[in-house]
């Protein structure tokens, strides 16, 4: 694998660790979505449909354990 792939891949591994970190903070997705806003820069190699998706499946999985926990 090249380094600029590796590098791009560490980056979005970085975005979703941020974005587990923000939901566990967050009650809406509203308030979910304006918080990552700042953390863009990371994916900014990404489309931003599939940026969305990404954060839309890490906060339905939050939402679910979030659920099972009560």
């Amino acid at each position: 694998m090249g380094r600029v792939k590796a590098m791009m891949m560490d980056l979005e591994e970085k975005f979703e660790e941020k974005a587990v970190m923000v939901a566990d903070n967050c009650e809406t997705w509203h308030e979910f979505s304006a918080k990552m806003e700042s953390h863009m820069d990371l994916v900014n190699h990404m489309g931003l449909d599939d940026v969305m998706n990404m954060l839309a499946e890490i906060w339905t999985e939050h939402q679910e354990s979030t659920s099972k926990d009560d």
